[in-house]
This record gives C-alpha cells, sequence and structure tokens, in this order.
C-alpha cells in the first residue's frame, strides 16, 4: 500500500479548503464532461496515489507517472494563463461595447424626440385647416334640429287645435288617431319643458286628455239604462273605446270596472240574502242568470269593447267572487241542517259551471289558447273552494254507508255451494266497487282535504273488513267440525278473498295518488291495509294446515300404537303411512284446486311440510321404546313418506309438473333429520363405545340433552343409560371438533331429556373401548361387516330402501365397527370368499355378498334376508360377553394386546 507524504497532505489540505457551492461544482462539471479523476468534484490524493500504485511493485513506474503529472501540470499552467489573457482582453473590450451602445441610446432618443416635435407641429396644421370646416359641420347639425323641432312644434299646435275641435264634435275615432299622434310629439317635446310655451301646451294637452276621459265618462252612462240596458250609439261607443285605450291603463280598468258593476247591479238585486231565491237549492237560477247575461254581452255588448280588454272574463270573474261570497254565508247559517245530498248536487253543479266558464275563454279567446304561460283562465275553483270546508259531511255519509255495509258483510255470508265456479266472497268485490265509485265523485267534488280524509275512511273500512269479516269466516281453533272439502272451500275462498283485497288495494293506492292533488300525495298510503289482508292469507294457511293435520292424527295415533319395540323383522311400508298418503292426497289436491294464486299454495306446502315434519318427529317420542328393527322399519317408512312428500306439489294437477329443486331441497333437509335420528337408534347400544362413536359420526354434537333422548328412544333401562352417559361424557372430552348442539335434533328438542350425569364410570362402557375381534371366528356377523354393502339383489326388486343399503352404506360402513370387521375379514377369508348379509347361521340363506361389492341372489327376499340382522348383532354381542367371561385376559389384549383391535 503507498504511503502519504508530507507534501501530499499539505496538498490535500489546500484542496479541502477551497469549497465551492455545489450548484457551481454541479455547473463546472456539466460543462466540462471530464472522466479524468483530477476533475472530479470529490478529488482524494490519498485513493488516487493508490490506485496509481496499488502495491509495490508498481512504484518501478513512479519517475513515469512524476512526467506526466509534470506535464499535465505545465498544460494546466499554460490553460490557465491563456483563459486569463482572454478574460482580460475581453473586460476591455466590453467595456468598449457599453460605451458604443450608451452613445446608440443617446442618439435614438434624439430621434424620437424630434419626430414628436414635428407630429406636434403638423397635428396644429391639420387643426388650422380643418377649424372652418367643423364650425360649418356644427352649424348645419344645430341648424337641422332647430328646422325639424319647428316643423314638429307646428305639427303639434296643428293637432292640438284639431284635436280640440274633434272632441267638440265627439267624433271619437278620428280623435284617437289624433291624440295618440299628439301624446308622440308631446313625448319628444319633454326636454323642452323648461320653455313656456312648450309647458302651456302641454298643459293644455293633459286638460283635454281629463275632458276626454270625463266625456266618454258620460257618454257611457248615458249609453246604458240603470239596469244596464244599452240604449246609446254602440258606433260612437265603439270609438270612444279607442280613446280610452290610449288614455292609458288606468283609464281602461275604471271604465271596465264601471260596466261589469253597472250590469252586475241586477244580480245583486235578484240574490239578496236571506231571500228564498237565495236559498241553497236555487243556486242554479245564479248560473242560469249569468248565462243569460253573457248571452246579452255577446249579442249586443261585445261589439263596443276592444277584444283585448276581455270584458266578458272580467265579467264573469267577478260574478263568481259575488256568488262565492253568497255561498260561503249560506253555508254559514245552514251548516247543522244542510241535507247532503243538496249540498253534493249544488256542489257538482257549481264545478260543471266552473268547467264550462273555463273552457268557454280558454278555447275562444285567441291570446288564451295561444299563450303557452296561460295555463287557465282562472275560473277553476273560483267558487267551489267555499263548499270544502262543508265536505266532512260528504265523507262522514260514506263513513255511514261504508259501515252500514260492513256490518252486512258480518253476518254469515253463505259461501255459495251450488256455483263451485265462485272463488272469492262477493264482499270484496261490493266493497271495491263502492270504493270505486265513491272515489270518482269526491274527485269531480275536490282533490284536496276531504279526498285525503276519503282516503282514510277507505283504509279503516279495508282493516275492519280483514279483520272482523274475512278473518271472523275461518275456522277456530278446535272447531268440531267435519274436515271435508266444503271445509277447506270456506278457507280458500277467505284466502282468495284477502288475495283479490290485497292485489286491489295496491291498484287503489295508485288510482288515490293519481287523483289527489300533489300537496297530498305523500300522506296516502296503504301499507297498513296491505299488511292486514297479508294477515289474513297467513292465517289462511294455517288454517289449512291445521285441517290436514287434523285429517291424517289418526295416521300418527296408529303410527304411535305400533309396536315398535318388539317389532321382529322388517316388511313393508306400515299401515299408517298409506294412511298418510290418502290423506295428504285428498286434503292437497282438494286444497290444489281451491286456491287460485299459486303462489299461496306453494306458501301452503312449505309450512304443511315444516308442520308435518316437526310432528312426526314429535310422533316418535310416543313410540318408543324404539328397538333397532323398530328403527328400520320406521326408517323405511320415512323413506316412502318422503317419497310422496316431494310430489305434493303435483297433487291435485292433471298433468304433473316439475318439483323445484328448493321444494325436494326442503322437504329432504326435514326429514332428514328424522332419518339421521332412526339411523343412530338403529345401532346397537353395546358395546357402549361403538355406539357412542356411531352417535358422534351421526349426531356430531356433544350436548348430553340430545345424547339422553336417543337413549329414551330406544328405551333403555335408567342404569344402563346412567353408563351410556359416564361413557359418553368421558368419551366427548377429547373431541374437539364436536359441535355444542347438532341441528339434526332440534326436531326433538321438546322431549324432555330425564338421565342427570353422574360422572364417568369405570363399567362396561369404560372396558368395551377396544374390543378386538381376532376371537370371533369366521360367523354371521363376519358376513354382515363384508365390505362392498351396498349391493341389491333380484329379490328385492330393486327397492331404494332395502336393509342393503340402509344398514352397510349408512351405518356400518362408517363406523369403528366395519374397520374392525373388515380388518377380520381380511385374516379370514383370503380368497375373498362369499359370507352371509344377515342370513341365519344354520340356513345359509339371505343375499350373498364378496369383498368385491357383487351381489347375487342365494335364496329369501332382501327383507327376508335383513330381518335377523340385529338379532345376529345381538348374539355378536353376548358371545363377546360370554367369552369375556371365559377369559378374563381377552379385556386386556382388547385393550391394548398385539391382537386387539386398538392394538392393531
Amino acid at each position: 500500500m503507498a504511503t502519504t507524504t508530507a507534501d501530499d497532505t499539505a496538498y490535500v489540505t489546500t484542496t479541502e479548503a477551497i469549497q465551492l457551492a455545489p450548484e457551481l461544482n454541479s455547473s463546472i462539471t456539466h460543462i466540462l464532461r471530464s472522466k479524468d479523476p483530477l476533475d472530479a468534484q470529490e478529488f482524494s490524493s490519498v485513493e488516487y496515489i493508490n490506485k496509481i500504485f496499488p502495491n509495490e511493485h508498481s512504484l518501478s513506474t513512479v519517475d513515469q507517472v512524476l512526467a506526466r503529472l509534470q506535464a499535465k501540470a505545465k498544460q494546466v499552467q499554460e490553460e490557465l494563463r491563456e483563459l486569463t489573457r482572454a478574460q482580460t482582453d475581453g473586460g476591455q473590450k466590453g467595456q468598449e461595447e457599453v460605451e458604443a451602445a450608451k452613445k446608440g441610446i443617446e442618439m435614438l432618443f434624439f430621434k424620437i424626440k424630434e419626430i414628436k416635435e414635428k407630429a406636434t407641429q403638423s397635428e396644429q396644421m391639420v387643426q388650422e385647416i380643418t377649424q372652418d370646416i367643423k364650425s360649418l359641420d356644427y352649424a348645419k347639425r344645430h341648424l337641422t334640429t332647430s328646422i325639424t323641432t319647428l316643423k314638429r312644434l307646428q305639427m303639434l299646435v296643428t293637432a292640438v287645435d284639431q284635436l280640440k275641435a274633434m272632441a267638440q264634435r265627439k267624433q271619437y275615432r278620428e280623435t284617437a288617431q289624433l291624440l295618440e299622434a299628439v301624446l308622440q310629439l308631446i313625448q319628444y317635446f319633454r326636454t323642452f319643458q323648461n320653455v313656456r310655451q312648450i309647458a302651456e301646451l302641454t298643459e293644455s294637452v293633459a286638460r283635454l286628455q281629463s275632458e276626454l276621459e270625463r266625456d266618454i265618462v258620460k257618454d257611457f252612462e248615458h249609453g246604458f239604462t240603470q239596469e244596464g240596458i244599452l240604449v246609446g250609439n254602440i258606433g260612437q261607443l265603439a270609438s270612444a273605446c279607442l280613446i280610452i285605450d290610449i288614455l292609458g291603463d288606468d283609464v281602461r280598468q275604471n271604465l271596465i270596472e264601471w260596466y261589469c258593476k253597472l250590469q252586475l247591479r241586477a244580480y245583486r238585486s235578484v240574490f239578496k240574502p236571506n231571500e228564498e231565491v237565495s236559498a241553497l237549492d236555487n243556486t242554479s237560477r245564479r248560473y242560469a242568470w249569468l248565462k243569460r247575461l253573457l248571452k246579452i254581452h255577446d249579442e249586443e255588448h261585445a261589439h263596443i269593447f276592444p277584444a283585448s280588454w276581455d270584458v266578458s272574463r272580467i265579467l264573469c270573474l267577478q260574478f263568481c267572487q259575488i256568488t262565492r261570497v253568497d255561498l260561503t254565508d249560506i253555508l254559514a247559517r245552514s251548516a247543522s241542517t244542510v241535507d247532503v245530498p243538496l249540498l253534493l248536487q249544488v256542489l257538482q253543479l257549481t264545478l260543471e259551471f266552473e268547467s264550462q266558464l273555463e273552457n268557454r275563454f280558454i278555447n275562444r279567446d285567441v291570446d288564451y289558447a295561444l299563450n303557452e304561460d296561460v295555463e287557465s283562465a282562472g275560473f277553476s275553483e273560483s267558487i267551489s273552494p267555499c263548499f270544502e270546508p262543508y265536505l266532512n259531511l260528504y265523507i262522514e255519509a260514506e263513513d255511514r254507508t261504508l259501515e252500514e255495509k260492513i256490518n252486512g258483510f258480518k253476518l254469515q255470508e253463505p259461501v255459495p255451494e251450488d256455483d263451485l265456479s265462485v272463488t272469492v266472497l262477493a264482499s270484496s268485490t261490493d266493497i271495491f266497487l263502492f270504493y270505486k265509485s265513491a272515489l270518482t265523485n269526491c274527485a269531480k267534488l275536490s282533490r284536496k282535504k276531504p279526498f285525503l280524509d276519503l282516503c282514510t275512511v277507505f283504509g279503516k273500512w279495508l282493516r275492519i273488513y280483514a279483520n272482523d269479516v274475512l278473518l271472523a269466516k275461518l275456522p277456530k281453533q278446535g272447531d268440531k267440525r267435519p274436515i271435508n272439502r266444503e271445509y277447506l272451500r270456506s278457507i280458500c275462498i277467505v284466502l282468495n278473498t284477502a288475495d283479490y283485497s290485497l292485489t286491489t288495494t295496491s291498484q287503489l293506492e295508485e288510482r288515490l295518488w293519481a287523483n289527489i292533488d300533489p300537496e297530498f300525495v305523500d300522506q296516502v298510503t296503504m301499507e297498513p291495509e296491505r299488511q292486514a289482508f297479508l294477515q289474513i292469507i297467513s292465517a289462511c294457511t294455517r288454517a289449512l294446515v291445521r285441517a290436514v293435520e287434523s285429517h291424517y292424527e289418526p295416521a300418527m295415533v296408529s303410527m304411535s300404537k305400533l309396536p315398535w319395540g318388539t317389532v321382529e323383522y322388517v316388511g313393508d311400508q306400515s299401515e299408517y303411512v298409506s294412511m298418510i298418503h290418502a290423506t295428504l292426497k285428498t286434503c292437497v289436491g282438494a286444497i290444489q284446486e281451491l286456491i287460485t294464486n299459486k303462489r299461496y299454495f306453494r306458501t301452503f306446502c312449505d309450512k304443511l311440510i315444516e308442520s308435518f315434519v316437526s310432528r312426526f318427529a314429535a310422533n316418535l317420542t310416543r313410540c318408543k321404546p324404539i328397538s333397532e328393527i323398530g328403527a328400520e322399519q320406521m326408517l323405511l317408512d320415512t323413506q316412502a313418506v318422503k317419497s310422496f312428500l316431494v310430489e305434493i306439489p303435483n297433487l291435485g294437477l292433471e298433468t304433473t309438473i316439475a318439483v323445484p329443486t328448493s321444494f325436494v331441497k326442503f322437504v329432504n333437509r326435514g326429514l332428514g333429520k328424522v332419518e339421521t335420528i332412526l339411523k343412530t337408534a338403529m345401532s346397537p347400544h353395546e358395546p357402549y363405545d361403538m355406539f357412542i362413536d356411531h352417535y358422534f359420526l351421526l349426531i356430531g354434537d356433544r350436548h348430553l340433552g340430545n345424547f339422553q333422548r336417543i337413549l329414551e328412544l330406544k328405551g333403555l333401562k335408567r342404569t344402563e343409560q346412567q353408563q351410556m352417559v359416564d361413557a359418553f361424557l368421558k368419551k366427548q372430552s377429547g373431541m374437539d371438533n364436536l359441535q355444542e348442539n347438532s341441528n339434526v335434533m332440534s326436531v326433538l328438542q321438546g322431549m324432555p331429556a330425564q338421565i342427570s350425569p353422574q360422572g364417568p364410570s369405570a363399567g362396561l362402557a369404560g372396558n368395551m373401548a377396544g374390543f378386538g375381534l381376532a376371537a370371533l371366528g369366521s360367523g354371521p356377523v363376519a358376513g354382515l361387516m363384508a365390505p362392498g354393502g351396498s349391493g341389491s339383489g333380484d329379490g328385492g326388486g330393486g327397492n331404494p330402501y332395502q336393509l342393503g343399503n340402509i344398514v352397510t352404506s349408512s351405518i356400518l360402513s362408517h363406523s369403528p365397527f366395519a374397520a374392525l370387521a373388515a380388518q377380520h375379514l381380511n385374516s379370514n377369508s383370503p380368497g375373498g370368499g362369499a359370507h352371509s348379509l344377515g342370513g341365519d347361521v344354520d340356513t345359509g340363506g339371505g343375499l350373498g355378498v364378496g369383498q368385491g361389492g357383487q351381489t347375487s341372489q342365494a335364496g329369501g327376499g332382501s327383507f327376508a334376508a335383513g330381518a335377523k340382522i340385529n338379532v345376529n348383532i345381538r348374539k355378536f354381542v353376548a358371545g363377546i360377553r360370554a367369552k369375556k367371561d371365559q377369559d378374563p385376559g381377552a379385556g386386556t389384549a382388547a385393550s391394548g394386546g398385539p391382537s386387539g383391535a386398538a392394538g392393531n
């Protein structure tokens, strides 16, 4: 490694003392773009020397390196000298250029100043040249304005003189033309009001306008009598209206008001308050009076007034105002005695009258017909709102009518027996037809608060109809009437009526929304009424389910009376299964035909299945004790029941349909729990550990109550149950994969569990944990335990409920028993001989099963072959006990020896 000399250290220190800004260093590096280490920003002489002389051998070139560095230093020195000289020369040259630039700027300012002076001189010269021309232009403009003003003044003076002459002669048509011209000229001279003559002329025109207004009003007063009869000259009055139009809106409005008051004076005098003719029942005479007045106006007076004045419309509006005030007073005085039909009649008449006036002016008047901004002529609700405070009388009358109808419906409305086409109660159609009529009538009278009140009345009586009429027609629980087709039809008709009412209520709600004023739409809802009818449908469904339950209850009683604890063999399905099938076929088929909305039939089917499964499972508790063979027979019956339960949706149909997969799964899920319970009950309870393992396999929970319910079903003695409970508690303690409470046992939750746990014991259940089958030899049970237990023979006829399917595949093939039996079979039958599947030892009959799972018919049917399987299992257990008594060491070998199952 090279060493560092004192000179190097001094050089390094010197270079490190010179620190440039990072930006400057970066700029220098970017400009130079040098790869020489000497030009690096962070140069280290020590690293550089170590890089040149990495070892001692490289020191032999030190002279060459030194010479090269000296040459480079000399070159750098020369470059610095040249750069310094160039920088010095450049500074002098730059100073010279700056001085030259300053001189150029001074010359530029001088030239600009010279140009500005010349421009000023030019402007002065142009002004001197054009001064006379501008003066002449101003003079011409002023002269033209003066001439125009004088001409217009002359015209104004002339027009005013002519206007006065025409006004005196009452030539109103010419006066109107002159007046319009004068007013336009006066408008021109408004800026000359400080001129005395112009001011006097303006005042003269104003006086003339007032005189014209006064004369025209007098002409109109003389042209009509006090009774409003036209006696004046129509042409003169029509011409006078032209002047009124020019005089302004106030003058025109005053004249129209005078005319309307004059024409309605007779109306006020005829229909005075407290007069008989002003009574509510004479309202039609008011409207007839206006029609006569309009006829006179159209024939005689309409030609006087310009169409733009819309005099007839204003006349009708004032009539409506007066009539509304009069009717309000009349209704206020007679509110307590007013007759509702009369009130509705007058209101209907008023609405028709308003509609006629509205159509008259919307259709006839061009201004209204063409004006898109005008939606109404102003007559809608011009009189009728005075009736709204009293429409509660109408709503109360409708309420009383509905009350009478509902009270009539509450009487026992007979279900028509002769007409089978009737599917709903006539009362439902009656009430909705009444609602339709009442809605239409009220919409004509009012669409605001009274209409909202009517909606409230509709909802109230629909709820009463649902709860007091429909619900009352359903049979009560405990009803002793016979369950026949008429009984079911009465329930289905109520259900169909509730469905019809539910649908029609939604349609009614839409009609109400469409007819009520938008202000009240949010306050209209029929949701409580829909919920009421849905509750009726639910109640009908429950009533139908109860009816079917009552019908198949004898079958359930028959099932509970069978001696399930002493059944010796498995046969065909039991009689109670046929009874259930016949009941469901009759009842469900009839219900299928009677329910019109098949959606509710599907709901009924779901509820029926749910109820049946619950009752069927509960009925198991009444069948105890259930032996192993009895459980097999009951499992067969359950399979048969399930086969026709899944076909319930097709009962009563001429053409079968595909049963929904969801329904099939629902049935399988419900009865599958019962099947699992029965499969568990089929297992021999001895040895205890094997039964408990089987329980864990099928039920899969650690719930003691559920385990005790299974023991109760089997009808075991209290001492045996207690021992099995101890074994159950001991065995479950080491199993973490068990549920706390299996859903399978939910169907037996109502069954009491009567055994109290006493803790683990050292009885038979504990000693049989590791039974081996080495001493069994060959025998009937060996055939039972043969693998491949899913075969079927000809003797069974392909019956899905064959004993081989139920026992070997569903139970033994998954239990610890099967593994032990298979092991014993392999050790004793290496050649794969046939073994009996439940045939008796002495007879050798039954269904033979080989190791490969193939089956053959050896004699006898499958049910006969399986009739004694549990007898053989019990013989097997008894043999084990006898062997244990003869050879006490067998238990030791079984529990831990090399020949035991545990050891294997």
